[in-house]
């Protein structure tokens, strides 16, 4: 029983032999190893260990590759892990300034919009000072000009007094006329009343004292109107000096606060520029770091297509490499342990 086991075992194994063989012939590598036990069984003098150190020849070979391919394998692994770290290290620093940025960013327009409604106050705080300036200088040109005018009717009423006074002196001369110097005078202190002018009552009084008799009497109303209308003249100069002096006080204040205002306003205005560049800085940094994070983004997946694109091609070769050498230890085993005539002339028969 064990007899038929053992026959039955060695035929299946040897069936098993001549299907390898058969399947060798049907490949590059299989017809190589072919082509190789062919020549060497054609030789006279052929012997089954030459096949054999050929065959161990091959399989340090394909140890040696599939050695090599794990080696590739692993520096590859390293470049592809080293790459993908640099590039990722990139993208995390550009994430996150741009994310800072992008934080930031609605920050200084607040500031910005701050800056300006606090610029925007200070112009118009400024334009309310210019415009106080403004009326309070028209204001005093015009009281100068009505001062300048009521002065210029009040020394020509004064000239006028002294004209009279001087006709009214020749009613003392005993070579003129009294009827003709009255006439004259008369005629002359209604040349006075007929002006548009503030004494139009003192004239009126003149006229009156005119038909009196006592020229010494209207000499000295004329006199005292002139001492007084000179009085006043002082008088109103004092407070012309008084309106000046407190016009240029005024005027000093409002350009010091326009002064005061104008260094502020450069300082607030320095102040927005400073922050519009610093809008525009983080906007160009936003826009270029959401580009670079595109570049990297898109190198990286380039690179994990190239790397695992590279790990399946050595993977491929590793597993060629390991049938190979599957098939190589397999020949091995039949020339070194089943090799008969009837392999040999399977081996001789066989077509590549």
């Amino acid at each position: 029983m064990k007899f038929i086991v053992l026959v039955c075992l060695a035929l299946l194994v040897t069936a098993n032999d001549y299907e390898l063989l058969s399947e060798l012939s049907q490949y590059e590598f299989g017809k190589t190893i072919i082509a190789t036990m062919q020549i060497s069984l054609s030789n006279e003098d052929s012997n089954i260990d030459g096949i054999v150190h050929q065959l161990r020849s091959m399989q340090t070979n394909a140890q040696s590759d599939l050695e090599e391919n794990t080696q590739n394998l692993r520096h590859q692994q390293e470049l592809c892990n080293l790459r993908f770290d640099e590039i990722q290290e990139v993208i995390d620093s550009a994430s996150a300034k741009k994310a800072t940025d992008e934080q930031s960013f609605p920050l200084r327009q607040e500031e910005l919009i701050a800056k300006n409604s606090q610029l925007k106050d200070k112009v118009g705080q400024d334009q309310r000072i210019q415009d106080r300036l403004s009326a309070l200088e028209k204001s005093r040109e015009e009281e100068k000009k009505a001062f300048e005018s009521k002065q210029t009717e009040s020394v020509e009423f004064i000239q006028g007094l002294k004209k009279a006074k001087s006709i009214v002196s020749q009613l003392n001369s005993s070579f003129i006329q009294v009827a003709d110097v009255k006439a004259k005078l008369h005629k002359h202190l209604e040349s006075l009343h007929n002006k548009q002018t503030p004494y139009n009552g003192l004239v009126k009084m003149l006229v009156a004292a005119s038909g009196d008799e006592n020229v010494s009497k209207v000499i000295q109303i004329i006199d005292e109107l002139i001492e007084s209308l000179e009085h006043l003249q002082k008088v109103g100069h004092q407070g012309e000096k008084a309106k000046q002096e407190l016009y240029l006080l005024q005027k000093a204040r409002y350009e010091l606060e326009s002064k005061t205002l104008e260094t502020s306003l450069a300082d607030l205005a320095a102040d927005a520029e400073k922050l519009r560049q610093n809008l525009l800085e983080l906007k160009n940094d936003i826009e270029s770091k959401a580009q670079l994070l595109d570049v990297k983004n898109q190198e990286m997946a380039d690179w994990q297509k190239t790397c695992a694109d590279e790990l399946k091609a050595h993977q491929n070769v590793r597993q060629q490499k390991n049938s190979e050498l599957g098939i190589i230890n397999e020949c091995i085993e039949i020339f070194t342990s089943r090799f008969n005539d009837g392999i040999k002339s399977y081996i001789q028969k066989l077509e590549i």
